[in-house]
């Protein structure tokens, strides 16, 4: 007999832990990843910094190690405590804390750059996602910037990339079918070595949907793509003349 586990993502990140972990060669890997995305595309190059979604620290101190300070900041208690862990280890001053990014708990204008890295937006609703811009708006100083990175997955759909069954190893995931009114997919899990199963909620997201939250709150907005089915959206709180609408 089969344990379910309920509406979770703590087995998915479980498994592949070494991908969020800045100390495994994966980790390592993803740190610089990440640094060479920031030194081409990010209009922001010093100051404070807020990340948003940090979980185990690894975009966190690849801002770090490219000069910045940086607050790292997720809703997971246990993602914020394996953070500090690794600050330590690294003798870092990257500061971590527990905290909702639509209710951020730092003053006005009080960050140069926000970030959500390692491709978040599948955790947020549209709306949750219009908040957290709301509250990133708000935090940034006049010049400031929001970066987000993120898979197309309309594109994707429209490409037939999308497969009824995939294997991500210990898993088999069953795609259960799209909810077109809250923009969501649901994947069921089965772990047949372990004897469990768990549903997994994600939500569906798009450049023109992205760029749309951004300009709506005040950003000026430009996109790049980093793979074929990746993109990078760049807010700028201050309005340019070279507008790419």
């Amino acid at each position: 007999m089969f344990k379910h586990l309920g509406e979770t993502f703590e087995p998915f990140y479980r498994e592949f832990a070494e991908m969020y972990d800045p100390n495994t060669e994966v980790g390592k890997r993803r740190i610089e990843q990440i640094k060479g995305v920031l030194q081409k595309y990010s209009p922001v190059k010093s100051g404070r910094v807020l990340d948003i979604g940090c979980n185990a620290g690894v975009s966190t101190f690849a801002l770090e190690e490219l000069g910045f300070e940086v607050v790292g900041i997720d809703i997971d208690r246990k993602a914020i405590e394996k953070a500090r862990e690794n600050a330590k280890l690294r003798n870092s001053k990257a500061q971590f804390y527990i905290m909702d990014a639509k209710r951020l708990e730092f003053d006005d204008e009080s960050f140069d750059l926000v970030v959500t890295l390692g491709y978040n937006l599948p955790h947020f609703s549209i709306y949750d996602f219009d908040e957290i811009v709301r509250e990133a708006y708000r935090v940034l100083k006049p010049d400031g910037a929001i970066i987000v990175d993120y898979s197309d997955f309309v594109k994707a759909l429209s490409a037939g990339i999308i497969k009824d069954v995939y294997v991500e190893e210990p898993f088999i995931a069953y795609h259960k079918g799209f909810d077109f009114k809250g923009g969501s997919r649901e994947l069921f899990y089965v772990n047949l070595s372990e004897g469990y199963t768990f549903t997994m909620k994600t939500y569906l997201w798009s450049q023109w949907i992205v760029e749309f939250i951004l300009r709506k709150v005040g950003f000026n907005v430009r996109t790049y793509p980093l793979t074929s089915m990746s993109v990078i959206t760049i807010g700028e709180k201050k309005w340019s003349d070279n507008d790419d609408l």
